[in-house]
């Protein structure tokens, strides 16, 4: 009976073993989709997908209900299909390398973090299925889009990501300080066509001292000068043309680069923002005494729309602010970024993920995602014109919500990493950081940091394309 039951057991042994490699090998097996449509395709929008969510995002029920909507708006549309949604997700690369991330996948322009791009996802990694096929099968109009928003969907030239949102930098401010100054009259406010040149001139006049006449008790805004939203409209502030894709070079020594990259020291030398983020000598910290984000700064950056309600109640309690679009340079650059989603390139249901991923482009589904709590600004313009996605209640009815859609023909890229390869945006990145880092510290001249940058960017490039 021993040897008996000693078969018995390695044959459950060996079933049980059959029955958790099977569906393993299955899953390696499946066919990496391209989203290439033979001619006169007809795809099927029908049967069931997953939508993955990375849950840094989307932590709680308020901010997942501008996402759900979207979703439940393509189920009534296309009662045919079953959505399933996973929000708790903390890393998207087991499930990648086991292929069981869902058939649409949460993703920025940025890509996840400061460790990998968009790029990454799309080209070297190959997670990502192109949709430039799918758009015209579905006859997706892409003309109301705002240009700058949709560019970000594209890496070599194909769209391997659909934006959703209109994520470009603005500026907050304190609406008495500035009347204090005599800038603005009562009922007056910032106009969105303002330029560089009036950011600086208001500046100026907002730099107020202690009795000592050295510390500064007041300065005109805030400014992140190591974050890439904020530092890239200086490379094309003045037409420079930072990088070329064709010779495959990084050119930061050209003269209207170093030009626009010189406005943003010439903040710094004339005390005309609070250099956020960077490492400050003991002498420029004296000189700024206790002018902090929000605390003696007039303006304030703004990342992103959702964050706004956050950010304003760093202002004292009683100030009235309102909202400026980033000031345009002589080569209007706006800092813009986007959230957006994308198809698994080993999805099950490539028609059906397709459609729900394009259904963001759409009038219907653009206003389900923005009419609720957690959504964010439109990228369509004739939605992005009207008011039902603006903040509503008391202290922000009124507010000037045209500044985060101002200026839209003038977008540039506020990542680095979606106009270069990754490992040249990276280096680019951290030169432009110690850059500023060093020029605070009083440690090195800025434009022997520049050419050192370039230097090391177009070795990265020569590197990665040598035959």
């Amino acid at each position: 009976m021993k040897p008996f039951r000693k078969m018995i057991v390695k044959i459950i042994f060996v079933l049980l073993a059959v029955a958790l490699i099977v569906p393993l090998a299955a899953c390696d097996n499946r066919p990496r989709e391209t989203g290439e449509l033979p001619d006169d395709y007809v795809p099927e929008i029908r049967g069931k997908v997953k939508v993955s969510c990375i849950n840094h995002l989307y932590q709680n029920e308020e901010s997942q209900r501008g996402i759900r909507s979207w979703l439940n708006a393509f189920r009534n549309k296309y009662p045919d299909v079953t959505i399933e949604t996973e929000f708790n997700l903390s890393d998207y690369a087991p499930l990648i390398a086991s292929k069981t991330l869902g058939d649409l996948f949460y993703i920025s322009d940025g890509g996840l973090g400061p460790n990998d791009t968009l790029y990454q996802y799309a080209v070297t990694n190959q997670t990502m299925m192109p949709l430039d096929s799918y758009v015209e099968a579905y006859g997706i109009d892409l003309t109301e889009i705002y240009t700058g928003i949709l560019d970000l969907s594209y890496v070599e030239g194909k769209m391997y990501m659909v934006g959703m949102t209109c994520g470009n930098v603005i500026f907050t401010y304190n609406v008495d300080a500035m009347i204090e100054a005599g800038i603005l009259a009562p009922g007056e406010r910032v106009a969105n066509d303002w330029t560089w040149e009036d950011f600086k001139d208001v500046c100026e006049r907002l730099k107020t001292y202690d009795v000592d006449g050295q510390t500064l008790t007041q300065v005109g805004c805030a400014y992140n000068f190591t974050w890439q939203n904020l530092y890239s409209p200086f490379l094309y502030a003045y037409g420079g043309k930072w990088y070329d894709k064709e010779n495959k070079r990084v050119n930061l020594d050209n003269e209207n680069v170093r030009r626009g990259i010189s406005e943003a020291i010439e903040l710094i030398d004339r005390r005309l923002a609070y250099p956020v983020g960077t490492t400050m000598s003991a002498a420029l910290q004296k000189e700024y005494g206790n002018c902090r984000q929000y605390n003696g700064c007039v303006f304030n950056f703004n990342e992103s729309y959702t964050v706004l309600t956050e950010r304003v109640k760093n202002y004292p309690k009683g100030v009235e602010w309102d909202c400026a679009p980033y000031p345009l340079f002589p080569n209007a650059a706006s800092p813009c970024g986007c959230l957006g989603f994308s198809v698994f390139s080993y999805t099950k249901n490539r028609d059906t993920a397709a459609a729900l991923a394009l259904f963001l482009l759409t009038e219907d589904g653009q206003y389900a995602l923005h009419s609720q709590a957690g959504g964010d600004v439109p990228i369509l313009k004739k939605l992005g014109e009207q008011d039902f996605w603006h903040l509503k209640g008391d202290g922000y009815d009124g507010k000037n919500y045209a500044a985060f859609t101002a200026n839209y023909e003038n977008y540039v890229p506020g990542q680095l990493g979606t106009c270069v390869p990754p490992e040249v945006a990276n280096i680019v990145h951290d030169g432009i950081t110690k850059l500023f880092n060093s020029y605070c510290s009083n440690q090195s001249a800025w434009e022997d940091q520049l050419a050192v940058t370039q230097e090391k960017a177009n070795q990265m490039w020569d590197t990665l394309y040598t035959d």
